[in-house]
Formats: structure tokens, C-alpha cells, sequence
């Protein structure tokens, strides 16, 4: 094997670092360097690229049960609640996730004594390692509840995971009687959200018997894996209606005039627009109808890539 230099080591890393396949990549870089693909999986192991996580570059859907809070009340009905009434601190009992396209779904719980920590600590080797997460309220509910119980547990969050919102997009871009994941996933015609026995499945797992907390514990965990395919499926059936937060083809190492939403290269120009400072923009849009909107200087190369077919 060759000694590289410092330039062929960042190509190495950039490439094994897009979303492309392995097989692609060194079938690439052993044309480029000539030599086989296996050297260039050894130079690959050298620069310690082909330990990075499962989930690296991955799409996340997920979802989390919370407990209740118990308090000292003088009374029954609406008053104010001072956090020194409080007798217990709320955390999260499971959490469920599954990534975008693939058809397992993940699930963890908190321990028999109701701790959350080891839970947290192993599902934050996934949410870390994501590009993205998709949740139904999650910008201020399930991310809000991650970053608390981590900082609880000294537990390191990446703070710049892309977040999508559905609850908050629908409410953007929709005019809907209710945005609730119940009512949409209806509207829509999609898998229904799944029903529960109520607050006595938090009571029971809570305050039960060993066994009731063992039962109505597996009852939240299926509630929860069912929230998570609804979940999935809200996102693709409305994605193509709403903004995207990332780039998906720049994630995928693709040209930016592809399909943001998607990574499509199978794109066509929709129609023109001129903004109020004479700028030219173009709206594109893939075979799967995803609109989205780039400079004039992307779609031109989109143009020479069409002409040259590189």
C-alpha cells in the first residue's frame, strides 16, 4: 500500500462520509488510485471509517411516553401548582423509533425502578447519529423531553439533528377541523392511531403490582410502536405538501438541482419565478410530484447536466 497524502486521505473521508454505497465509493476510489477495492477498504479501516454507527446518515421516526407528576393539593379543581408541592420529578417510561423506509421498530423502557437513564443513554447512540428526526409535535414536546432527561443524566445530545414537525407543518400549510395524529391519519385514510384503556394503563404501570406494571407496560409499548407507523406514514403522504428542512440529495451526495425532498434525479422544470430584486428562481419538481425551489445558477447546471449527461 502507498502512503497518502493529506488531500487523497480527505477524499477517502468526504466519500465514506456522503450517503453513496460502499461498493460505489471503492469501485471509485480504486479506479481514481489505481488499485483494488480491498486496499482502499485497508486505507478505509486506517482512517477508522468503517466503525461509524448503523444508524450514520439515517432519517429517524419516534415517539415517547411520559409518566405523571405527583403533588400535595389543598383542593379539588383549577388552581396554581407550585413546583414545591411536588413530590416526584416526571420521565420518560418508552421510547419507540424506527428508521425512514425500514420495516423494524425499536422500543425501550425504563428499568424496574423506574429509571430512565439506561433508556436514555442507549436510545442517544441512534438520535445522535441521525440527520433527522420526525415526530408529531416533537419541536416541542418529544425533543424537549430528550434534551431534559440527557442533561438530567449528564448524557451528551447532538443539538443539530434536523427536526420535522408534521403537528406544526399541518398547521402551516392545512386548514384542517383538527391536527391531531388521530383526526389526520383518518382524514388522510391511513393506518388510525391506535387506542388505550386510558389513564388506568399509567396508573397500573405506575402504581400496579409487579405484574400489572409488567402487563400495562406491554400495552404502552405496542400503543407506542402503533403511534410509530402512523407516524411514518403521515410524513410520506404529506411531505410532498410541505417544506423541506434538509437538503435530502445534498445528504446523499447528489447535485443540488435533485430533489431536495427526496434525492429524485428524475427531475423537470415546473415553472419560473422572479422575485422583488429581479432575482430568477426555478421550481422544479421530481416524479414523485415533490415541488422545491433553486437558484438560476443550479438550474443551469441541471441544464449542462441534462446536455452532457455528467
Amino acid at each position: 500500500m502507498k502512503k497518502l497524502s493529506k488531500q487523497d486521505k480527505q477524499l477517502i473521508i468526504d466519500l465514506y462520509s456522503s450517503n453513496r454505497k460502499r461498493e460505489e465509493i471503492e469501485r471509485e476510489l480504486s479506479e481514481l488510485f489505481d488499485c483494488s477495492e480491498r486496499t482502499i477498504r485497508n486505507y478505509a479501516n486506517e482512517l477508522s471509517l468503517t466503525k461509524q454507527p448503523k444508524s450514520y446518515n439515517r432519517i429517524m421516526v419516534y415517539d415517547i411516553e411520559t409518566s405523571r407528576i405527583k403533588a400535595n393539593l389543598w383542593w379539588t379543581g383549577k388552581q396554581y401548582v407550585n413546583y414545591q408541592q411536588l413530590e416526584s420529578e416526571p420521565k420518560i417510561i418508552s421510547i419507540s423509533w424506527k428508521f425512514v423506509g425500514e420495516d423494524k421498530v425499536h422500543s425501550l423502557h425504563w428499568d424496574k425502578n423506574h429509571c430512565d437513564k439506561a433508556m436514555i443513554k442507549e436510545f442517544l447512540t441512534y438520535y445522535n447519529n441521525c440527520d433527522m428526526v420526525i415526530g408529531q409535535n416533537n419541536n416541542y414536546f418529544d425533543n424537549k423531553w430528550i434534551n431534559t432527561r440527557a442533561a438530567k443524566h449528564k448524557l451528551t445530545v447532538n443539538r443539530y439533528v434536523k427536526s420535522f414537525d408534521i403537528y406544526r407543518m399541518a398547521k402551516r400549510y392545512f386548514r384542517l377541523p383538527s391536527y391531531s395524529m388521530d383526526y389526520m391519519s383518518n382524514f388522510f385514510g391511513l393506518t388510525p392511531k391506535q387506542k388505550h384503556e386510558g389513564i388506568v394503563m399509567w396508573e397500573m404501570i405506575e402504581n400496579g403490582t409487579k405484574e400489572q406494571q409488567k402487563e400495562y407496560l406491554k400495552k404502552m409499548i405496542d400503543y407506542n410502536i402503533g403511534d410509530i407507523i402512523t407516524t411514518e406514514e403521515l410524513f410520506l403522504t404529506l411531505r410532498p405538501y410541505f417544506n423541506s428542512v434538509m437538503n435530502e440529495a445534498v445528504r446523499q451526495g447528489k447535485p443540488k438541482w435533485c430533489c431536495s425532498t427526496c434525492g429524485s434525479e428524475e427531475v423537470k422544470l415546473d415553472k419560473t419565478i422572479f422575485t422583488e430584486m429581479g432575482t430568477i428562481q426555478r421550481i422544479l419538481k421530481c416524479k414523485d410530484n415533490h415541488q422545491y425551489k433553486v437558484s438560476n445558477k443550479t438550474y443551469q447546471d441541471f441544464l449542462q447536466r441534462a446536455i452532457y449527461g455528467n
